[in-house]
């Protein structure tokens, strides 16, 4: 009976054992892990995953887009040609009240691209117009033959074979500087600085100004038995260096040479010289135009082509090898980034050849033009070929962009306020035309 009642007990724990194991699974299934939850994270995972993958695709789809779309937009900036133009804006000095700029043909004498618009220059003063038009000041004087030098923000207008030298920047004119003796070329630096080279019967002078007009006590005298006759001269943008070029007589052979200064490191040197080149450097050329480009690069113009100079270290400046131009020099420009020259292209075909170079002497362009010019300009990454009654527009790429004609006499041309925009300047009418 103890044995029955034992064995019943025993049953019962174990069929209690079962429900309990029944009713109670495990929670995380068979050793502790659950599929189906794993199950569910991998579905959310592999979701998140293509969502990233199809930002990813629409990102790079959209990128690929606007690469397109600025390749489409550059080659049309580049190689698009416009036939026609609509005038955006108009000044008439004859009828317009332009607050004192000079009015009428008869005492013009020229325009030039000054910080944001233009100087317009006469015998009677010198106007800033902006790039609409306006004018911003108006300086008067009395001059007979003006001569005008723009450094960045700074000119200087001096009156040739006179005296007197009046310094400006965009506020309007900073001072007025006087020279003992006839002038006959005048320089000024991006800070004001200003040289004046003069003459007497025996010598020549370069002096230098402040751009108040006061005297800086600084004087280089040159001797014209010894050293020569002295032709053309320029600052660097700090004012600190300047080049000269003197003619003079060899053996009864007229020869050229450069005379670099520098009246910060030159010290040494009663007359400041850092560097002189001779007539072997300089392809035995006359030199008759120089120019500092910026404070490291000087390019000399001669009847036999260019000389690139690289004044990196200013007490030795170093000539490179001489780029020789064979057919006559008809016209040179420079910029800050540019040096342009153009010749008759004696291989047929279009009557002018230019040549454009970067300030190391770098060739950046070599193109045959047929236009009937009479001025250039370079302004940012546009040549203007004008003259008296149109322009021809070409880019740095060769590409000719534009040309036309105009209903009135024309005096320059520049780049407008905006890409496709020219600002044409003559002596009686300026106006913004939009190229169509």
């Amino acid at each position: 009976m103890n044995n029955t009642s034992s064995t019943s007990r025993e049953n019962k724990k174990k069929q209690l054992r079962r429900q309990i194991v029944q009713t109670n699974p495990e929670p995380f299934g068979r050793g502790g892990y659950d599929e189906d939850d794993e199950d569910s994270r991998e579905v959310v995972y592999n979701a998140h995953r293509k969502v990233i993958r199809r930002r990813i695709r629409i990102v790079l789809i959209l990128l690929a887009l606007a690469a397109i779309a600025g390749l489409c937009i550059y080659r049309y900036s580049i190689y698009h040609e416009y036939t026609d133009y609509q005038v955006v804006w108009e000044k008439d000095f004859t009828v317009e009240d332009t607050e004192g700029v000079t009015k009428g043909e008869g005492n013009f004498n020229g325009y030039v691209d000054f910080a944001d618009g233009i100087l317009k220059y006469t015998k009677d003063g010198v106007s800033y117009l902006d790039a609409q038009g306006k004018v911003v000041w108006n300086q008067s004087y009395e001059m007979k033959s003006p001569i005008i030098s723009v450094n960045g923000e700074f000119a200087a207008v001096a009156d040739q074979q006179g005296t007197s030298i009046y310094i400006c920047d965009k506020s309007g004119n900073q001072g007025k500087a006087t020279s003992l003796l006839p002038i006959m070329r005048v320089a000024v630096s991006a800070k004001g600085v200003v040289a004046a080279l003069s003459e007497d019967s025996k010598a020549s002078y370069i002096n230098m100004f402040h751009k108040d007009g006061s005297d800086l006590k600084i004087s280089v005298k040159s001797l014209l038995s010894k050293d020569g006759y002295p032709v053309d001269i320029s600052l660097s943008p700090n004012g600190t260096q300047l080049v000269a070029s003197f003619m003079y007589l060899d053996k009864g052979m007229l020869k050229c040479k450069v005379i670099f200064y520098n009246f910060g490191l030159g010290k040494n040197d009663p007359k400041r010289v850092v560097g002189i080149l001779y007539p072997e450097t300089l392809n035995d050329g006359m030199v008759g135009r120089v120019r500092f480009l910026d404070e490291s690069h000087c390019v000399l113009f001669s009847d036999k082509g260019l000389v690139f100079v690289s004044t990196r270290v200013e007490t030795e400046p170093e000539a490179g090898e001489p780029v020789n131009i064979e057919e006559e020099i008809r016209t040179i420009y420079y910029t800050d980034r540019y040096v342009a020259v153009i010749t008759d292209n004696v291989e047929g075909g279009d009557p002018y050849r230019m040549r454009i170079y970067g300030v190391d002497g770098a060739p950046v362009l070599d193109q045959t033009f047929n236009f009937q010019y009479s001025g250039v300009n370079i302004d940012g990454d546009l040549i203007l070929l004008y003259n008296d009654s149109g322009c021809q527009v070409f880019n740095l790429n060769g590409v000719q962009k534009f040309t036309g004609s105009f209903d009135f006499t024309v005096s320059k041309v520049s780049a407008g306020r905006f890409p496709g925009t020219l600002l044409v300047t003559g002596p009686q009418m300026m106006k913004e035309i939009r190229l169509q």
